[in-house]
């Protein structure tokens, strides 16, 4: 247990805080009060711990009343500052009388108000431009400071002494005193106001009571702000009583007609939540505030939700599609936190997977709900879905007691994890089933806290499964399962299909019952004893459906869609390693016909115009698992994608599972792409699809580029696999067609960063130099990072100076950021150098950005900028070396989730051995690694005190004011040079590294042979794209070619009949719109 947290045998139970803070921003200040009402449930206590940290108090200022009697009770005081608690101790051998009400009161503290960590209270200084006082006609850039707290996880003890535990809820009056000409917001509206306090120059604002809440969501924010309103939110029964909700945006001077878009999604939300759950928003009102500077890309405190304003801004003028579908997401997210993770909040910090998760799902729902044409379920798997197998070793639940809450974070697979298994069970019991539970478990834990086991329980309430143990069988494993399945026999008589499904580890690589030493290729380095968390588990979570089944296999919901049936699917939960199931076709075909009696006649013969017979398992890609084929089921399924038989979801769920499994080991490079060629090379104009391809096309560019004959072969194998798709786009939208749908134009965005850089077409490389001068003299036209991307690949010393042109001249931060997307993609090393020292320089370790502030690149932002360097051999070799010549610099500057995120995102891409032996050198053996390679190590340029600032969360203009003597203990808090998280995702880096190096080795013949075969024609190494493309027909349909797997499954008993289905499967959005059939 850390020994920061609490001790839960003191049985304190805080009911209210009254608590009065007065502030100055200009000094970086504030002092306050702080009375707390509270009981304690144990007989003979003597004392009482809170968290208090980074605050002076004056222990003379402390006292403990009965409230019933004012009562003042003798006592002491102790603080301790490493674990950030202070203790009242009672004197005289008394002890606290059971279950009688006290008041602790704490007359007066005093604290920082940082401006370099956004965390507790922290100021945010921005450049504001505004019209002079003595003539209107005149404006002048003027400094304005906004105070703006953040209180998650564990920071509400830097602004007063509290009990900072998520479990504990109480309910808060709050008053502020601040300057006159500033705004105040918090919680709740205001109460009163008192102007021009004792003629102090400020005025004390009161707020109304907040319900009963976690320390974690009060919040305040004071500065000049801008507000626009909507009309007032109905409630959900209008007859309740209540007022309508108060939906206000607040903006920075002069942008509030940004915040119109975000305003308009959160009233539809308010809407939305409201229906879906039955229970009315539980505030009166609800302020949306765009801050300056944010830990996070937003906050849902409650009823006072806080974003980056990159998060809820939108400048209408000059927007593009992804920037509605990001803000709308963002609202939506905050806005189902005020039921689920506000209304009930969480107990401790270990079931946050389950708030998140499900806020990050239904932000989906939501979005796709406000903004249909979007299409945000496609970004769904392109990001969470993805990501889960990214995070793959990445435990979501840890026992209470594994968790400081010091060092906790939301890390970034708490939401793509979480989200994927909350779309998981959601798909598998069904809309119904699934939104029951959520209503029950809001309404039982309605203003209480409850842990993630109340809402499995809930959820297993509902749907009489499993669930509890289903979940912990998903959440205490690293890694994600493979099911291995194979057609053995079909009996045309009764339509019944016999499948073998096998469920195995993908971290444990292929052939799983060979000794370790014995397999060539795997995964990931992780012994069989690490894949199962090592915790202590609730008797009632863990045991076995089966008494015979092991632990170290999954639960895996299983839904299988058959060529028969066009709107059923079958249902199964698989407990064991290995299972045979059976598939009654002509059941699921009565059944089909029974439910559809009132459809036209038409859908009813659907089902007669297929001529292939297949089976699909794990539809619209409901679970974070992968399927493995036999090769006469893949091939079925190849046909079935031929004939437009499967959706997108089902389409792109088959292409993502065949390259996984590829560099994996468990298949090869060759029946990837073999796959593509006969499944996907006439694919329709779908978003999801591509982009996936696309990404994974890139990641096999950057194995394949270090044996150049090869990568001559793939260049030629990339310009043929996308001829028909560069006929259906071109170069341009068509002047005439004013409908292009927004995912038709990502589209062609993504096929000219493959022909433009790997392609090296010189008609689009052409087309992009010349757009590129468009925008230097145009400054109203939107910058798109492709051109920029495809320009920087070939750049000459031209091409670079009007790339840095139009980085310094962009009026609009937008288009500076996709320019440097696009910077990122050059090639020459001096110019690699060049562009490195830019995002270097433009990022100064000074984090107040001002809202005009030039041509900085945020955190989030430069990681994606990063990653450009990575998809070169020669980006990658500099970018290497970049890391490790600042790593310093990196460590003095940032936490230790970012340089996580830093290393796993752009690391990633490596693929030698060389390279994976550089990287172990390095995070793992830090200290032997610059004499090994005979480098210079660079000093940090942090000041000597640059550890205490780290302990302090202060800025240097703080440390020189402070006294470092009055400090009890010069450092408290010790930072390894790289922390355990990098070493960790640095040594999977290493060894997935060494997996793409081998699969590399042992299929080079393979693919060798497979270029120089007759499954595409070969082309002319010496042509160009342009030319190839343009001398093929796009009717041009390829020849089937044979599958033949790695592991291929055994031969069914009898002869698959050609059975009849329908022309497409469920989207995800039907299988939500009402419950399916197990």
């Amino acid at each position: 247990m850390s020994s920061r947290r609490l001790s839960r045998s003191q049985n304190v139970i805080p009911k209210h805080y009254d608590v009065h803070l007065t502030t100055d921003l200009d000094s970086g200040q504030f002092c306050g009060s702080v009375k707390i009402d509270l009981i304690v449930k144990q007989h003979n206590q003597t004392s009482i711990k809170l968290d208090a940290s980074h605050l002076l108090i004056e222990l003379s200022s402390i006292s403990v009343i009965i409230i019933s009697s004012s009562i003042q009770i003798d006592c002491t005081v102790e603080v301790n500052e490493s674990n950030e608690t202070l203790e009242i101790r009672l004197t005289n051998e008394q002890t606290f009388s059971f279950d009688i009400p006290y008041r602790l009161i704490i007359n007066s503290f005093s604290g920082h108000v940082t401006t370099q960590n956004h965390i507790g209270f922290y100021r945010s200084t921005v450049d504001i431009l505004s019209y002079n006082d003595n003539n209107s006609n005149e404006m002048s850039i003027v400094k304005k400071h906004y105070g703006i707290t953040q209180m998650s996880p564990t920071h509400c003890r830097r602004v007063f002494p509290c009990f900072d535990e998520p479990s504990l809820r109480a309910t808060f009056d709050l008053t502020l005193d601040i300057p006159r000409h500033m705004q105040a917001l918090s919680n709740m509206p205001q109460l009163y106001a008192q102007d021009n306090l004792l003629n102090s120059g400020t005025k004390r604002i009161r707020f109304q009571q907040t319900p009963s809440m976690p320390t974690f969501l009060l919040c305040f924010v004071i500065g000049e702000f801008d507000m626009i309103q909507a009309e007032p939110v109905e409630r959900l029964k209008k007859d309740s009583g209540l007022s309508p909700i108060e939906l206000t945006a607040y903006t920075l001077p002069g942008r509030k007609h940004e915040a119109t878009f975000a305003l308009n999604c959160a009233h539809k939300a308010l809407h939305y939540y409201a229906d879906l759950f039955q229970i009315d928003y539980p505030m009166s009102k609800l302020d949306l505030v765009a801050v300056p500077d944010l830990f996070y890309p937003a906050m849902e405190d409650w009823a006072l939700i806080l974003f980056k304003e990159e998060e809820m801004l939108i400048n209408e003028d000059h927007a593009v599609s992804v920037q509605y579908r990001n803000v709308c997401q963002s609202v939506t997210h905050e806005i189902a936190h005020q039921w689920f993770g506000n209304l009930v909040s969480i107990h401790w910090w270990n079931d946050v997977y389950v708030v998140e998760g499900f806020a990050k799902w239904f932000e989906y729902l939501a979005t796709d709900y406000i903004v249909p044409e979007y299409n945000v379920f496609s970004e769904f798997f392109s990001t969470q879905f993805v990501r889960y197998f990214d995070y793959c070793i990445n435990i979501l639940h840890s026992e209470a007691d594994d968790i400081d809450e010091k060092d906790f974070s939301f890390e970034g697979f708490i939401y793509s994890k979480g989200s994927c298994l909350m779309r998981m069970l959601h798909l598998f019991v069904g809309q119904n089933h699934f939104l029951d539970s959520t209503r029950l478990f809001l309404n039982r834990y309605s203003y209480r806290t409850a842990t993630a086991i109340d809402f499995w329980a809930c959820v297993e309430e509902i749907t009489n499964l499993p669930i509890k143990k289903l979940v912990h069988s998903w959440c205490s494993k690293k890694s994600y399962p493979v099911v291995q399945v194979k057609m053995i026999g079909y009996d045309e008589t009764t339509g019944i299909y016999d499948l073998e499904l096998k469920q195995m580890s993908f971290c444990r690589g292929h052939n799983q019952d060979k000794k370790p030493h014995d397999k060539k290729i795997s995964c990931h380095c992780i012994r069989t004893s690490d894949l199962i968390c090592d915790t202590k588990r609730n008797l009632d979570l863990c045991q076995s459906i089966d008494n015979n089944d092991n632990d170290e296999n999954w639960i895996i919901p299983i839904t299988i869609l058959n060529s028969q049936s066009d709107c059923l699917l079958t249902k199964f939960l698989i407990t064991k390693n290995q299972e045979i199931i059976h598939i009654n076709t002509n059941s699921s075909l009565q059944t089909e016909e029974q439910s559809i009696d009132n459809e036209p006649a038409t859908k009813k013969r659907r089902s007669s115009s297929l001529t292939s017979n297949w089976l699909k398992l794990n539809v619209c890609s409901g679970g974070p698992y992968r399927v493995l084929y036999s090769s006469d089921m893949l091939e079925q399924l190849t046909q079935a994608i031929v004939k437009q038989e499967l959706n997108t979801f089902d389409r792109f769920n088959l292409e993502n599972d065949m390259y996984a499994l590829a560099m994996g080991g468990f298949t090869s490079l060759v029946d990837y792409l073999r796959l593509l060629l006969n499944a996907y090379v006439n694919e329709l104009d779908d978003e999801l699809v591509w982009k996936d391809i696309e990404s994974n096309i890139i990641r096999i560019g950057t194995l394949l580029e270090y044996d150049k004959q090869l990568f001559d072969f793939y260049r030629q194998f990339v310009i043929y696999f996308h001829q028909n798709l560069y006929q259906r786009l071109g170069l341009t939208s068509n002047a005439n067609n004013e409908l292009e749908s927004v995912a038709r134009g990502r589209l062609r965005c993504f096929l000219l960063v493959i022909l433009g850089t790997i392609g090296h077409d010189p008609t689009i490389i052409s087309n992009a130099r010349e757009r590129l001068l468009i925008y230097l003299n145009d400054p109203s036209t939107t910058v798109l990072w492709p051109i920029c991307a495809i320009v920087a690949h070939h750049a000459s010393d031209s091409d670079l100076n009007n790339l840095f042109k139009l980085w310094e001249q962009c009026p609009r931060r937008d288009d500076r950021l996709r320019c440097a997307y696009g910077l990122s993609y050059i090639q020459e090393p001096s110019q690699i150098e060049r562009v490195l020292n830019l995002f270097s320089t433009n990022n100064s370790t000074n984090t107040n950005n001002t809202n005009n502030s030039g041509n900085s690149i945020r955190l989030h932002e430069r990681i994606e900028c990063y990653k450009g360097f990575c998809l070169s051999k020669q980006g990658r070799y500099y970018y290497q070396r970049y890391i490790e010549d600042n790593w310093l610099s990196l460590r003095t500057s940032y936490n230790d989730e970012y340089l996580e995120a830093l290393v796993r995102e752009t690391f990633g891409y490596f693929s030698t051995k060389d390279e994976a032996i550089r990287i172990e050198d390095f995070f793992l053996s830090y200290e032997t690694f610059h004499q090994k390679y005979k480098m210079n190590l660079k000093e940090t340029p942090a000041t000597p005190c640059t550890r205490i600032a780290v302990h302090l969360c202060l800025d240097d203009n703080e440390l020189l004011s402070m006294n470092k003597n009055s400090l009890s203990s010069p450092i408290h808090h010790h930072r390894s040079i790289v922390p355990n998280k990098v070493k960790e995702v640095a040594s999977i880096i290493a060894h997935t590294t060494r997996t793409r190096a081998a699969l590399l080795e042992r299929d080079r013949d393979d693919l060798f042979a497979f270029f120089q075969s007759n499954s595409f024609p070969i082309l002319s190494l010496s042509s160009n794209a342009s030319s190839q493309i343009s001398s093929v027909s796009t009717t041009q349909v390829l020849p089937s070619c044979s599958l033949t797997l790695t592991t291929s499954g055994n031969k069914r008993k009898r002869p698959v009949s050609s059975l009849n289905a329908s022309n497409s499967s469920p989207p995800v959005r039907n299988l939500l719109a009402s419950d399916t059939i197990a």
